[in-house]
């Protein structure tokens, strides 16, 4: 009877220690799931990004992707203006590599009064309280210049075969009419140039 007793309370003991063990593995993988996701550390087959009402931008060269033997990249764009999402693939040749020590990134560029794609969106109306940079001469020198939105590095995915982006932000992307891909020489590591690197594929979006 003792023995009989004695086993039923040591089976409950195991019981009660088996379910404390799958409790904590349950949090441990519930937490970890929580950060992935709060850091956007998640595969590609984690979510479904969809874009409802794309633009669809095809991506040319210019003459400087020549200057680091890319100017058969090819590549393509969707823009979500309203939504603000981007999703961008880059196609390399066969062979062609990026410069070692180099990354791809993507833009979207607003024309400034002096250049650029599409129409400039610069206005007075949002300066009502005080000139840009509290200096009107050198205010007037950024307004004659593009504006470049950076939507991040491109990465490759390998199943896509691509480099590819998916920018999600949260104001809208209306005033910007083209979308850029540059080569970012310093690989946008440490103290890097934040402004964009040289421009390899360009093109407005219509």
């Amino acid at each position: 009877m003792y023995y009989s007793t004695r086993r039923g309370y040591l089976n409950i003991i195991l019981i009660i220690i088996i379910l404390l063990a799958l409790f904590v593995l349950v949090s441990w993988l519930a937490y970890n799931a929580g950060t992935n996701v709060a850091e956007g550390r998640g595969t590609d087959s984690d979510t479904v990004k969809i874009i409802s009402n794309p633009l669809e931008v095809g991506l040319t060269t210019i003459s400087l992707a020549q200057n680091a033997q890319l100017q058969r990249t090819t590549g393509a764009a969707k823009v979500g203006r309203e939504e603000s999402l981007v999703e961008i693939d880059i196609l390399l040749e066969d062979n062609a590599v990026i410069p070692e020590g180099s990354v791809l990134a993507a833009w979207l560029v607003d024309a400034g009064k002096k250049g650029g794609l599409g129409e400039t969106s610069v206005t007075d109306l949002d300066q009502q309280y005080g000139t840009p940079f509290a200096n009107v001469n050198f205010s007037g020198n950024v307004d004659d210049a593009p504006y470049a939105l950076s939507l991040g590095t491109l990465a490759w995915n390998t199943t896509r075969g691509s480099f590819h982006i998916f920018y999600n932000g949260n104001d809208s992307l209306v005033p910007f009419d083209a979308v850029m891909v540059t080569l970012e020489s310093d690989g946008n590591n440490g103290n890097f140039d934040p402004r964009p690197g040289t421009p390899i594929l360009i093109r407005e979006i219509k």
